[in-house]
């Protein structure tokens, strides 16, 4: 019997409890939602009812008699538990970092995945791979091998020496033979100084990079003294005659080639590319030219003014009178000196240029004697 006092005592206060919790959501609903919604407090389903065995009962006079008790226990209801829907949060976009180099870097592209969350729903991520980055070779290192200028005692020198490829810096040294004196390499591979003696020099040089590479190339290189024109006069010409002079140089780097840069030779007289002034002439003034000499290095020098002169054609011409002395110069005559005979005397009539005259005169009853020079495809001389 006690066992079933309890058991309906049970049943009440679960039946107070249910009542009270609809109480308070309704009082609920009417505060937070006024306009008439409310919460509904949803319940699961009941579970199946609880049979509960009491133990027999034995009566007192003797017998016994065995009565099942049966008691059915309404299952409690309990609240159910309000969901609240899971926030989504949008995924936050990973940029890759960009990386600067010499060449071009692999673009790096996020994958974006979805894994579910506690409520189910799937809320994408954002899954970044390792950077990647593409190194290009480095080209290998090269020194440009071209011919150096040939240098010039006591002159100035400086060549810069050019290496392709490696990485910076380049640093240079001779690895071998040596340099003209007066010359030195720098790290910079700058070739500078004054020459200090002629000659032919060999040798090599290496230049190394930042990372360790070197390479290496050997030069030949010529020095040579200045370059100088010896010939300042050059001999008489002689109308009607052939002639033939030599210019002549010093230094620099032979064979020459000559050239005349100013005036003009004679006509008939040509200078060759040998520096050989040569020809006949027919006569003519006195004139000046002045050549060049280049060397096969491309040097120069200059010869400076060269007088041309005729040399002086004296003839001498007799005459009943006397005698005169005339210097032919080209295509012009002079008189150097008119001689009278005895009883006569000397009268000058043209002294020079193109025509010379002179008269002799007799002091006593005689017919008067002449000597004459003209110009006329050349210098023609008659008496009378």
């Amino acid at each position: 019997m006690r066992r079933l006092l309890a058991v309906s005592l049970w049943l009440l206060a679960t039946a107070g409890v249910t009542y009270v919790a609809s109480a308070a959501v309704t009082l609920v609903d009417l505060q937070v939602f006024p306009q008439g919604e409310r919460v509904e407090v949803l319940t699961r389903p009941a579970p199946p009812p609880t049979t509960t065995i009491l133990p027999t009962v034995t009566a007192t006079s003797g017998g016994s008699a065995t009565v099942p008790a049966t008691t059915t226990v309404p299952a409690t209801t309990v609240p159910a538990t309000t969901t609240v829907p899971a926030t989504t949060v949008p995924a936050t976009t990973t940029v890759p970092a960009t990386i600067v180099e010499p060449t071009p870097a692999t673009t790096v592209v996020p994958t974006t995945t979805t894994a579910p969350d506690a409520g189910g729903e799937g809320a994408p991520t954002t899954t970044r791979p390792p950077a990647t980055t593409t190194t290009r070779p480095v080209p290998p290192l090269v020194i440009d091998a071209v011919g150096l200028a040939a240098g010039t005692v006591g002159s100035a020198y400086d060549v810069e020496l050019v290496a392709t490829g490696g990485q910076s810096p380049h640093t240079w040294q001779v690895a071998g033979g040596v340099l003209p004196p007066g010359l030195a390499l720098s790290s910079a591979g700058r070739i500078s100084g004054i020459s200090q003696a002629a000659g032919q020099f060999a040798f090599s040089v290496r230049v190394a990079d930042g990372s360790g590479r070197s390479a290496s190339a050997s030069f030949a290189m010529t020095t040579a003294n200045v370059l100088r024109v010896l010939t300042v006069t050059l001999p008489e010409v002689e109308a009607g005659s052939f002639y033939q002079a030599t210019l002549e140089a010093t230094g620099g780097t032979p064979p020459y080639r000559w050239t005349v840069v100013e005036g003009q030779l004679p006509d008939g007289l040509v200078l060759s590319i040998g520096g050989v002034v040569s020809g006949t002439s027919s006569g003519g003034s006195p004139t000046s030219v002045a050549a060049t000499a280049t060397d096969s290095m491309g040097r120069v020098a200059h010869s400076g003014e060269l007088a041309v002169a005729f040399a002086t054609d004296r003839r001498t011409v007799a005459a009943r009178g006397g005698t005169v002395f005339v210097d032919v110069l080209g295509d012009s005559v002079s008189l150097f000196l008119a001689s009278p005979a005895d009883g006569f005397s000397a009268i000058v009539v043209e002294s020079g240029g193109f025509r010379v005259e002179v008269q002799f005169v007799p002091l006593q009853g005689d017919a008067t004697s002449w000597v004459v020079c003209e110009v006329a495809d050349g210098v023609v001389c008659s008496h009378g």
